[in-house]
């Protein structure tokens, strides 16, 4: 799945490694950009599937004009803290007194019956070393697999959750009578997705699967179901699909949530680490 760099008008997109990543350069994301960028930006994140940028000093109002480039965005309705004056914006932050991490693989709010299609993340204060975040493709994950190992992951589908999440202990740790946990299992219901799907504008396929929220798969006893996803799981886990990225000051990262998960790598404590999140979604994901 090896990418040959492809040439845009309106940018340079540099391969950030031969099967996933790009960095771009030449824009100037501080200023309007015109529809024929926006077009490029939208073709240059199918392609690499997450894009890079540097030196790029963006102002809350700019991350989110910016971002309305790939998709629509909204006022968040999670659970991380907003930026008052952009409710689009959630707050990832972790200090010495409180730490936190998002250190393992996953897919944004795959538990929903139309997930989010990408996200848009903004470094506002990194730390001096560690901290950084990966990114797997799960389309060169898919296309490393035997033409009839992937004929059966295509017969397949998974249930996906929140409760198998930390999210269950967070709502309990919120509300020990577990009133919120109740509300959000009638919210948010469990939901089925193919083992496989189709990216909307490459045509690719796509590994749809994630350790963080998805069960089990149908239909299979559940010690086969744990062994098969723990199989596919492990691709993820392959330098060779993976990006890392270190952040810098006024760096920016965008990834398309449909054909990449991601892990934030829990190695600063107790430095601090802050960065602004939008999520931005489309009518239909697949």
């Amino acid at each position: 799945m090896t990418h040959s760099p492809t040439v845009y008008q309106s940018f340079v997109a540099e391969p950030y490694t031969p099967n996933i990543g790009a960095t771009l350069h030449g824009l100037d994301l501080t200023q309007p950009l015109s529809e024929v960028v926006q077009f490029e930006l939208k073709a240059a994140l199918a392609q690499y599937e997450v894009i890079f940028f540097r030196d790029q000093p963006l102002t809350d109002a700019q991350q989110v004009a910016f971002t309305r480039c790939f998709g629509q965005v909204n006022e968040v309705q999670a659970f991380f803290p907003r930026v008052e004056s952009q409710p689009e914006i959630e707050i990832v932050e972790s200090t010495a007194e409180r730490p936190g991490a998002s250190n393992n693989w996953h897919a944004d709010i795959t538990w929903r019956d139309n997930p989010p299609v990408g996200t848009s993340l903004y470094a506002k204060v990194v730390p001096g070393s560690g901290g950084d975040t990966l990114w797997a493709s799960l389309t060169a994950a898919y296309a490393v697999l035997p033409a009839d190992f992937k004929a059966y992951l295509e017969t397949l589908s998974a249930m996906h959750t929140w409760e198998i999440s930390g999210w269950t202990q967070y709502l309990l740790q919120q509300d020990p009578k577990g009133a919120q946990l109740q509300e959000a299992r009638v919210k948010y219901p469990p939901v089925t997705h193919p083992v496989v799907r189709v990216h909307p504008i490459t045509g690719k396929k796509i590994l749809y699967v994630n350790p963080t929220f998805t069960s089990h798969i149908h239909g299979l006893p559940r010690v086969q179901s744990d062994a098969l996803l723990a199989q596919l799981y492990g691709l993820i886990t392959v330098p060779e699909v993976q990006a890392r990225f270190r952040w810098q000051p006024h760096s920016l990262a965008v990834w398309d949530n449909r054909s990449t998960q991601h892990y934030a790598v829990a190695d600063f404590y107790p430095q601090h680490r802050k960065l602004h999140r939008i999520t931005f979604t489309a009518d239909q994901a697949f």
